[in-house]
């Protein structure tokens, strides 16, 4: 994917090995990669916490990073751009799907009666930009031993159908956007039902 030179998205899913077992599998397999982090990531976002709860956390996920770009929701426009440009210069963005991973959400059924919100940004990098789009999850598979770090293969929307074309580019976007959170949304739902007990969202 990343010989098109539009850089790659992994987007990860809020399991508990994600945070550090997960960025040390990449890492492990040779990739760089840029872990967008809301400002308060860690275990508190109390006073008490940021200063020193989460920065040992961090510290360790660090040494597994090549960056860190920190999100606020005030500053979405900032943390756009600097994506924007480590895409440019093909490099890896890590975004973990939580409820600090954007400013907008699509809301999207999942299994019979469920739903789930997903974060548009990575969608929309891969509709906008050409952006290459992977899920990925990591489980403990052996408690404190053993881990899996799951990959997908590359999530590419089928093409539209010639009757449902449109000259409306914004129109275009929004639907390819909303297929590959729809292809998101089903490796997540595989995902949860290997290991539902380890997703940190219920």
């Amino acid at each position: 994917a990343l010989r098109r030179g539009r850089g790659a998205i992994i987007w990860c899913d809020q399991f508990t090995a994600q945070t550090i077992i997960g960025k040390r599998a990449l890492h492990e397999a040779g990739l760089e990669a840029h872990q967008v982090s809301v400002n308060f990531h860690g275990f508190s976002d109390t006073e008490f916490g940021l200063r020193f709860l989460n920065r040992p956390l961090i510290a360790v996920e660090n040494r597994f990073l090549k960056s860190r770009v920190i999100f606020e929701r005030g500053d979405a426009y900032q943390v756009t751009v600097r994506m924007q440009r480590m895409l440019r210069e093909n490099g890896i963005v890590l975004m973990t799907n939580t409820t600090h991973a954007g400013t907008t959400f699509t809301e999207v059924d999942m299994g019979q009666s469920g739903w789930t919100q997903l974060a548009s940004a990575p969608a929309n990098f891969a509709a906008r930009g050409g952006t290459a789009l992977f899920a990925m999850s990591t489980f403990e598979t052996v408690p404190f031993r053993e881990y899996r770090a799951v990959v997908s293969p590359e999530l590419v929307p089928a093409a539209m159908p010639a009757s449902a074309a449109t000259g409306d580019m914004a129109a275009k976007n929004l639907e390819v956007q909303a297929r590959y959170i729809l292809l998101k949304r089903d490796r997540l739902l595989e995902a949860m039902k290997l290991h539902p007990e380890q997703m940190m969202v219920w």
